[in-house]
C-alpha cells in the first residue's frame, strides 16, 4: 500500500531537498506523488500592474511554473517514481491547504526556503503556514 503525498515545489534549494529525501525514501515507503506549485497572484497584484499587463505576467508566469514543475517530476521519474503535477494560482499556504484536503493527501512534505530568522519572524513563511493551517500531517523537511 503507498501513501499518497503532496509536495510543493518551486526553482528552489528546499524544493531540490524534498525531491531528494522522496527518492532516499522510496524503498522504505511507496508513495504516490503530486508535486504542486503555486503562482502566488497577490503578490503580483501588489505591485500595481494594470489588468492587461497583469494577464501577461501570469501567464508566462503559469508556464514557467509548469517547466519547474515538469523538470522535477523528470527527476521523480528517472528514480523510478511517478507523479502527477499540478500548477494552481493563489496563495501558496491556502492553495496547498486545499489541495491537500480535496486530494485526500496522506501527507504533505515541505521543505522552507532557507530565508533569514528576521524575515520568518515579521512575514511567516509558506511552510509555518502550512503546518498551522492544514488539516492533513505535515512533515516538514529541513
Amino acid at each position: 500500500m503507498s501513501v499518497r503525498v503532496l509536495v510543493p515545489v518551486d526553482d528552489s534549494v528546499a524544493a531540490h531537498r524534498a525531491l531528494q529525501y522522496i527518492i532516499k525514501m522510496k524503498d522504505r515507503l511507496p508513495m504516490s506523488v503530486t508535486l504542486i506549485t503555486i503562482v502566488p497572484e497577490s503578490q503580483l497584484k501588489y505591485h500595481g500592474f494594470q489588468i492587461s499587463q497583469l494577464e501577461v505576467i501570469i501567464a508566462q508566469s503559469l508556464a514557467h511554473s509548469e517547466s519547474i514543475v515538469e523538470k522535477h517530476r523528470s527527476v521523480l521519474e528517472d528514480a523510478g517514481i511517478l507523479a502527477d503535477i499540478l500548477v494552481e494560482q493563489g496563495d501558496p499556504a491556502e492553495v496547498i491547504c486545499r489541495v491537500a484536503g480535496s486530494e485526500a493527501v496522506d501527507f504533505v512534505i515541505i521543505s522552507p526556503n532557507s530565508a533569514g530568522k528576521l524575515t520568518h519572524m515579521m512575514f511567516g513563511s509558506v511552510a509555518n503556514k502550512v503546518v498551522q493551517e492544514c488539516r492533513q500531517p505535515v512533515f516538514l523537511l529541513r
